[in-house]
């Protein structure tokens, strides 16, 4: 199953299509497209995974008022096999236990970070009563990747992935103490990344429209049900389309009314506003009478 995306990357994604990033908004997009593809990447070699096992991915935590996350996790047997995923791209090389670009250039060492988490985790199940066997790894998906000198164990490199996948424990069932464990780390996880920084960007500054599902133009017209793009003559429902620029709109402004019209305005298309309001009726939840009405998200039962 393909993994959800992140709320900044969203954000970021549907800005581009609007508005002109700056050099800044579109490194960090750059950035973080490519963190997206390396986690796809490293599920794939997950799925093939034939041992039962508990995965979990992008768990911002707290322990004595240090905030960490598990980038991924997996609980097999009974132990946690732990995961820093990083998708570089380029020629790298450690010295004296610092990574450099090959062109001289000291980054960010993914081991570093993974080694806080590590500790922080291991501290924070001994505060819940878990005495958990722990292997940490960071994990280099990207298959034109290449590290020199690169320390022993901690490191899982491309051309390494699929043997070290098939040498985790197989046909094994997981400690039941760890579906408990997941539950409790579960009821701990913070809601959001207390890192993330969205760009500021206005209503009024965004170019309004519904954008084609196969180019990223915008829709011009609608003929019946259909919406067409006049520039590739991609077709879409309209209701599918409509909704589509809801959630869009919903994850851009989460603060703002939804209402018809200004789901009509965001959208910018020759559809009857009947149309818009029995989309959002059948959709979503309708807060409120007449004039003054509103549309919120269903809630789940």
């Amino acid at each position: 199953m393909l993994r959800k995306k992140s709320t900044e990357l969203l954000v970021y994604e549907h800005l581009a299509k609007r508005k002109s990033l700056s050099e800044a908004e579109a490194k960090k997009h750059r950035k973080l497209k490519r963190g997206y593809e390396g986690e796809v990447l490293f599920d794939s070699y997950v799925e093939e995974i034939k041992q039962d096992y508990i995965l979990i991915r992008n768990m911002w935590l707290s322990c004595n008022g240090k905030v960490f996350e598990i980038d991924h996790a997996l609980l097999i047997e009974n132990a946690i096999y732990l995961y820093e995923v990083k998708n570089f791209i380029g020629e790298y090389y450690y010295s004296d236990d610092k990574l450099y670009l090959f062109s001289g250039r000291e980054i960010d060492d993914p081991l570093t970070q993974l080694k806080r988490t590590e500790s922080l985790l291991n501290q924070l199940f001994h505060q819940l009563g878990y005495q958990v066997p722990t292997q940490a790894a960071v994990v280099f998906v990207n298959p034109e990747c290449t590290i020199f000198k690169a320390p022993r164990n901690k490191l899982l490199l491309p051309t390494q992935l699929n043997r070290y996948f098939r040498t985790l424990p197989q046909n094994r069932p997981i400690d039941p103490k760890f579906h408990h464990l997941s539950n409790k780390l579960n009821s701990l996880r913070l809601e959001k990344s207390p890192y993330e920084k969205l760009p500021e960007f206005h209503y009024e500054d965004l170019q309004k429209g519904i954008p084609c599902l196969k180019c990223n133009g915008f829709y011009k017209r609608a003929e019946g049900k259909m919406c067409i793009c006049q520039n590739c003559g991609e077709k879409e429902l309209a209701q599918s389309a409509i909704l589509r620029n809801i959630e869009e709109f919903m994850i851009l402004f989460p603060s703002e009314k939804v209402t018809s019209e200004k789901i009509r305005d965001w959208c910018n298309i020759p559809v009857p506003l009947r149309r818009i309001s029995y989309t959002l009726l059948k959709y979503l939840e309708k807060k409120g009478t007449n004039t003054g009405s509103y549309y919120v998200k269903k809630q789940l039962d």
